[in-house]
C-alpha cells in the first residue's frame, strides 16, 4: 500500500492510502456508517497495532486491512449507535451494559460480582468517554486520527469486549489473591501527590491559568464535573476564592459546593460512578503540560478512578 505520488513524494496524510478500501468495504457490504467514520477506525487499528502515530502503510498487508476493515463496519452497524448513546451517558443503555457485566461476573466472582460489574462499568465509561465515538469519529478525523492506547475501535464486538474487561478483573483479582497467600505482593507505592515540595507545588501554581483555559476546551459534561470537583467542600476556601479571581465564568460567587461525588452526580443528573469516569478522563486530558498533572493531584486530593498520569493497558 504505497502514499507517494508519481514523483516519491508523500501524497496526503498518511492515513490517505486506507481511504479506498473503506470505501469499497461500505459500497459492497451497505453498512450504516460512512467510509470517513469506519476510515478513523481503521487507521487507529493501525496507528495501535504498529505503535505509532504514523504508521508506514507500505507494511500493512492489504488482505488483513481489508479484513479489518469489514469487521469494523459490521460492528458500527451492530454497536455505534450504542457506542454514542453510552458516550453521552444515556441511562437506559448503562443499565443495559451492568446487566450484560453481572450476567459475565455472576458465575466467575459469585458475591462479589456486583463489585466487579460496577468496577468495569467504570473502567469502561473511562474508556470510552476519552475516546472518539463514532458520531464525532469524522470530526476527529480531520486533524488526524488520535486517541489512547486502550481505545475501543469496533475491530471486536462491544459486548465481548466488555465481557472481556469484567472478565480480566477478575482474573487480575484472582492472581492477586494468590500473591497476597504467598506473601509476594510488593508494599502499595506512594499516593500521587503526596510529599511534594512547597517549591514544587508553587511553581505548578504558575500554570493554573492555561490549566483554566485547558478546562474550559473541556466538552461540556467533563468540564461541568471539573469545575464542580474543584467546588468540592473539601477544597479550601482560599483555594476557591483563588479559582473564582481567575475564572469567574467557571467558579461563580453563588455556585454550589458539593459535599460528595453523589451530590454532584445528583446536580448533574447523573450517576457517582460517571462523575468519576469523567473526572479521570478529563484529567487525562489535561496533562500536556507535565506541572498541570502534579497541580491536578494537589487541587483534586478527594475520590479518582486513577492518577492523572497514568495509562490504561491496551484492551483493544
Amino acid at each position: 500500500m504505497d502514499r507517494r505520488d508519481e514523483g516519491g513524494a508523500m501524497a496526503g496524510p498518511w492515513f490517505e492510502v486506507l481511504r479506498p478500501v473503506c470505501e469499497k468495504v461500505c459500497a459492497t457490504g451497505g453498512y450504516a456508517h460512512a467510509p470517513t467514520v469506519v476510515l478513523f477506525y481503521v487507521a487507529r487499528w493501525r496507528q495501535k497495532s504498529a505503535r505509532e502515530p504514523e504508521p508506514d502503510t507500505d507494511e500493512a498487508d492489504h488482505h488483513e486491512v481489508v479484513g479489518i476493515a469489514e469487521r469494523i463496519a459490521r460492528n458500527l452497524g451492530d454497536d455505534g449507535d450504542r457506542i454514542d448513546r453510552l458516550y453521552e451517558g444515556d441511562a437506559d443503555e448503562l443499565t443495559a451494559l451492568r446487566r450484560l457485566l453481572l450476567s459475565s461476573a455472576g458465575p466467575r466472582a459469585g458475591d462479589a460480582a456486583y463489585e466487579f460489574a460496577d468496577e468495569a462499568l467504570q473502567k469502561i465509561s473511562l474508556v470510552l468517554l476519552t475516546g472518539t465515538p463514532p458520531s464525532r469519529a469524522e470530526e476527529v478525523l480531520t486533524s488526524g486520527p488520535d486517541g489512547p492506547a486502550n481505545e475501543y475501535i469496533f475491530t471486536s464486538p462491544f459486548s465481548y469486549w466488555a465481557k472481556k474487561v469484567v472478565i480480566n478483573l477478575i482474573k487480575d483479582e484472582h492472581r492477586r489473591e494468590k500473591r497476597r497467600r504467598r506473601g509476594t505482593i510488593p508494599p502499595p507505592s506512594k499516593k500521587p501527590g503526596t510529599g511534594t515540595p512547597d517549591g514544587e507545588l508553587r511553581r505548578a501554581l504558575e500554570s493554573l491559568p492555561p490549566l483554566l483555559d485547558a478546562i474550559r476546551s473541556l466538552p461540556n459534561v467533563q468540564r461541568s464535573v471539573m469545575i464542580m470537583s474543584l467546588c468540592r467542600r473539601d477544597i479550601d476556601d482560599l483555594l476557591l476564592d483563588d479559582l473564582r479571581h481567575k475564572a469567574p465564568d467557571l467558579f461563580t460567587a453563588d455556585g454550589p459546593r458539593p459535599a460528595s461525588d453523589s451530590e454532584i452526580a445528583d446536580l448533574l443528573q447523573t450517576t457517582p460512578r460517571l462523575v468519576a469516569a469523567n473526572r479521570s478522563a478529563a484529567r487525562r486530558k489535561l496533562v500536556d503540560d507535565p506541572r498541570w498533572a502534579q497541580l491536578l493531584d494537589a487541587l483534586l486530593p478527594h475520590r479518582t478512578t486513577a492518577p492523572a498520569r497514568s495509562q490504561e493497558k491496551d484492551d483493544g
